[in-house]
């Protein structure tokens, strides 16, 4: 399809340029003018400049203002082109500026906003192509935007939370690693030598400690190599649907942060279920949607279960009643959403409620995973102990004989 250069005027005279893959002239005029736009000047171009879209990751920030910003650019009346040609000035991250630069072009071709945002499925989720594309259908699409800026803040929230409350026992792990391998370095390999002079025999904890560093020292790339093929091994394992389903089972089942996770997962689980809902997409969709986006492989069997018994004609509540994972308060207000037509405010206050519970959860984490802490760093710095202050006394009393 022919390739054609544009100059045109938006609603308050504002000049814009780009273009357009088009069947002729009139097509590319056409097209500007149902996207609001008055064609100045319609020229054939020789080719179509390719993007190189550079290596960065797009924090949950850079994506939150993207959407926001393009919110509140569609709200105050700006077109859609005109909005895209503002983020990509205002746009610092690079990944991000030349992804918002291939959608606006994508557009500009005459592809639509959700279709053109499904060529990026890495940058943007299924969950926020398809609310995108709901507003597009619906009207609705500003409406759709600050939904989804909602939805990223609530999760990045919830990462920072997480992150903050489990900063203290990451140090203590550290810290003692850190210790193990200074002391089985420099300390007990001097009291080697020592003994050897006395022809003494060390003490056992010593002499496992010694065993260990000089095993670590003698195989340490053999023990790095091991490390980094066990990770990567692991890390396409749980790529796989059979590794990734053990591994989301497997989280669930843990002490402690087992019911941590199941929490943040009903919240999520409610949250974008409700926002689905509140954007006029059909229940089957929603569940659809919903499914692909909670984060847990088990939880989305479960919902993919509940899905096909709703299409056979029954409510939501009822298959989820069946299923353990979801919890009584979650089936109720599902159930009496169901006979009030809130549906969606009613999830949003289940959302809500299981943010308190994992926000308090989360607060008491370091609590929790005390005990944990002390019995092994307890553990460790007692074995550690009677393997520098055992050959101490010892070698007083070497000493003395």
């Amino acid at each position: 399809m022919p390739l054609f250069k544009y100059k045109a005027r938006d609603r308050f005279g504002g000049a814009v340029s780009g273009r357009m893959e088009a069947v002729s002239h009139g097509a590319v005029a056409q097209r500007l003018s149902e996207s609001g736009y008055f064609p100045i000047s319609i020229k054939k171009a020789s080719s179509r400049p390719e993007l190189v879209v550079p290596f960065q990751r797009i924090n949950p920030e850079a994506m939150i203002f993207f959407t926001r910003q393009l919110a509140t650019l569609l709200k105050v009346g700006i077109p859609l082109l005109s909005g895209f040609d503002t983020l990509v000035k205002q746009t610092k991250n690079k990944r991000l500026r030349s992804i918002t630069l291939a959608i606006s072009r994508d557009i500009e071709a005459g592809s639509s906003f959700s279709d053109a945002l499904a060529k990026h499925p890495r940058a943007f989720s299924e969950v926020y192509i398809n609310t995108v594309r709901a507003g597009e259908t619906g009207g609705f699409l500003v409406e759709a935007l600050e939904r989804l800026a909602d939805l990223a803040e609530h999760e990045a929230e919830t990462v920072a939370k997480i992150k903050a409350a489990t900063r203290y026992p990451v140090f203590v792990v550290v810290a003692i690693f850190l210790a193990i391998g200074i002391i089985t370095t420099f300390v007990v390999p001097k009291f080697a030598i020592l003994y050897s002079t006395f022809k003494a025999t060390l003490p056992l904890p010593t002499r496992i400690v010694l065993r260990i560093s000089l095993f670590i020292q003698k195989n340490w790339p053999f023990i790095l190599g091991g490390a980094l093929a066990f990770f990567g091994a692991f890390r396409l394992y749980i790529r796989t649907p059979g590794g990734r389903l053990q591994w989301d089972a497997l989280k669930l089942k843990v002490p402690i942060l087992g019911p941590l996770v199941l929490k943040l997962t009903m919240s999520r689980f409610a949250h974008i279920l409700g926002v689905l809902v509140r954007t006029g997409i059909p229940i089957l969709k929603s569940l659809e949607i919903v499914s692909r986006a909670v984060g847990n492989r088990v939880v989305d069997i479960a919902i993919n279960d509940i899905a096909l018994e709703v299409e056979e004609g029954k409510t939501l509540a009822e298959p989820m009643s069946k299923n353990p994972l979801f919890p009584p308060l979650v089936v109720q207000m599902v159930a009496v959403g169901e006979k009030t037509g809130e549906m969606d405010s009613l999830l949003q206050r289940i959302s809500e409620h299981y943010d308190m519970e994992a926000d308090y959860t989360i607060k008491n984490l370091a609590t929790a995973l005390e005990p944990v802490l002390l019995v092994f760093v307890g553990g460790m710095v007692f074995f550690l102990a009677l393997s520098v202050f055992l050959p101490m006394w010892d070698m007083v009393r070497l000493v003395r004989r």
